[in-house]
């Protein structure tokens, strides 16, 4: 197992005191082609390393057909519901071709550093980096569904300007900032459980309140940071995010 984890990208250079320490935890296994590794509901207990082959992350609305959100190849990670508590994984996971991965018990990972406190905050960092550019590709996925959510609430009028549709008290900025943290609410829901909630704006300071399966999350600030502090700046880089 060693072996395994030390060609894996988020392990690669981690020291041999620290991958002795994490080994035991992981184990291998291997999916035929058309495999599903994960049912969208299904109890969220395991996060998987891919380590050969392809897999696609697949979400099915309530109420409609399902929708591919993403392909992950060799060196990705699924399965983040585990790690983030949640009780259930959001979407399903299919192997377009024969896989191999390594799994963890995400329980494990969360109390690894309960015993190894050292280690723990290197492979929770590590996963946090990890999930982080996970989301920035994710973000390309719902940048049309954002900006749809801002438009709707934003409508031409005379001479170039524009009208808001919400109370008149409200400022365009921050009635277009509200529009955003909605879609980031519903979108960080369906990936894994949270939210975020739209608390103050100051015209200078946005403050929002995460919550969920958010909660208590160790990755919990990079999703503040990393993904809704992100998406906002892309729309409104000088508006600075903070934890109400």
């Amino acid at each position: 197992m060693l072996a395994e984890l030390i060609r894996f990208p988020l392990f690669r250079d981690l020291s041999s005191a620290d991958l002795k320490i994490i080994a035991p935890l992981f184990h291998a296994r291997k999916y035929p082609e058309g495999a599903i590794v994960i049912e969208q509901g299904e109890k969220a207990e395991w996060l998987y390393l891919l380590t050969q082959g392809e897999v696609v992350i697949r979400y099915k609305p309530y109420d409609g057909e399902p929708i591919n959100l993403n392909r992950i190849r060799a060196g990705g990670v699924f399965g983040w519901s585990a790690v983030l508590g949640n009780p259930a994984y959001s979407s399903s996971v299919v192997c377009s071709t024969p896989c191999e991965v390594l799994v963890v018990r995400g329980d494990n990972l969360r109390t690894l550093q309960d015993f190894h406190p050292q280690t723990g905050q290197i492979i929770l960092d590590r996963l946090a980096q990890a999930v982080s550019s996970r989301w920035v590709d994710a973000q390309q996925q719902v940048k049309s569904m954002i900006r749809k959510g801002v438009k709707e609430n934003v409508s031409p009028i005379g001479n170039g300007g524009y009208h808001m549709t919400t109370e008149s008290s409200v400022s365009p900025k921050e009635a277009q900032l509200r529009a955003l943290v909605e879609n980031l609410s519903a979108y960080i829901e369906q990936f894994h459980g949270g939210s975020v909630e739209f608390i103050s704006f100051d015209d200078v300071t946005l403050k929002v309140r995460l919550g969920g399966a958010c909660l208590g999350c160790p990755l919990s600030p990079s999703t503040l940071h990393g993904w809704v502090e992100g998406t906002i700046k892309q729309f409104f880089p000088e508006v600075r995010v903070e934890a109400a």
